[in-house]
Formats: structure tokens, C-alpha cells, sequence
């Protein structure tokens, strides 16, 4: 005799059906982030003749190399280290198939969230700082760009992952 075994309708939340647009947006965020990570994202005029541009990630290598320890670790951190891990995570929730209620996973998306535009941010701050220097000028570049387009698909996709992970908490158990 056979035993009739259940299997839920839905096992992920990139099943479901507002979980394929949120896919969508996810692979679109990483498929941009690393070329926003590696384009030329900012071009410096020296003396007003003397140009070199940067990405992100050579900006972060310059610093380094520049004995600047605190502000290469700000890159780092903020451009490269905290949008990879929230792009991993909003990966991991997409595709986990246990328990998605748990508290742990909403809390940790929403304080990987909390950085989301700060990466953006630093460079952004930057490029701003050295504008209209009579030594110095910063222009910013397509790279920048796309890092941007790639931080707000991922914030979209956060959203719409933590919506649908409220939704879940909020429906009581089925029996």
C-alpha cells in the first residue's frame, strides 16, 4: 500500500508567481553588479590635462596602494562587500525550499537592506568632493551607472522578497 505523500503547492518562493518577476530583478542586479563593479566608473582631470579613469573595484586597489587603509575598507566594504552579501542572501531566500518564516531570514535581509544605497553613496561622495577643484576634477562614468541600476533591482527585489516573506509569516498554518 502506497502512502499518499503531500507535497506543497508551492516549495520556494521563485515558484510562486510574484516570485518570478522578483527572480527576474535578482539575476538582472547580479548580472549588472559586476561589470558596475569593474567598468570605469570615474574619470579624475589632474591639472586639467591629465586624465585616468576608475572603476570601483581599481578604486579600492588605488587606495590600498596608497596607504589609505580606512578609506579603501569604506570601498570595500560598502560598494562591494555588503551588495554581494545581499545579493547572495536574496538568492538564498529565492530558492530555499524549508521554512521561510523564520524571523532570521526578514531580519537579516532587512539590515543587509538598511546599506543598500551607501555603496552608491561613497562613490557618489566622491566624486562630488573633487568637482570644481582647479587641481582636481571628477566626472562620473558609465560604470557608476550601472552600478546604480544594479543597487535599485536589487532594492526592488528586497522589497518584493520581504513582502512575500511577510505574507507567509502572516497566513496561519495549514493542518
Amino acid at each position: 500500500m502506497r502512502r499518499a505523500h503531500k507535497t506543497p503547492q508551492f516549495s520556494c518562493l521563485a515558484d510562486r508567481g510574484e516570485g518570478q518577476m522578483t527572480t527576474a530583478l535578482l539575476l538582472l542586479a547580479s548580472i549588472l553588479f559586476l561589470p558596475g563593479i569593474f567598468l570605469p566608473a570615474l574619470q579624475l582631470q589632474q591639472l586639467g590635462f591629465l586624465t585616468d579613469t576608475h572603476s570601483i573595484a581599481g578604486l579600492a586597489a588605488s587606495l590600498a596602494r596608497q596607504d589609505a587603509p580606512l578609506l579603501t575598507a569604506t570601498v570595500v566594504l560598502f560598494s562591494m562587500a555588503f551588495p554581494l552579501t545581499k545579493l547572495v542572501w536574496m538568492w538564498r531566500l529565492q530558492f530555499r525550499r524549508q521554512d521561510l518564516t523564520h524571523p532570521a531570514h526578514l531580519d537579516w535581509l532587512e539590515r543587509l537592506g538598511k546599506w543598500s544605497m551607501a555603496d552608491v553613496l561613497v562613490v557618489a561622495l566622491m566624486i562630488f568632493s573633487l568637482r570644481g577643484s582647479l587641481l582636481l576634477d571628477a566626472e562620473p562614468l558609465p560604470g557608476i551607472f550601472v552600478f546604480a541600476a544594479s543597487t535599485l533591482l536589487a532594492m526592488l527585489a528586497s522589497g518584493r522578497i520581504v513582502t512575500q516573506l511577510r505574507a507567509l509569516r502572516a497566513q496561519p498554518e495549514a493542518t
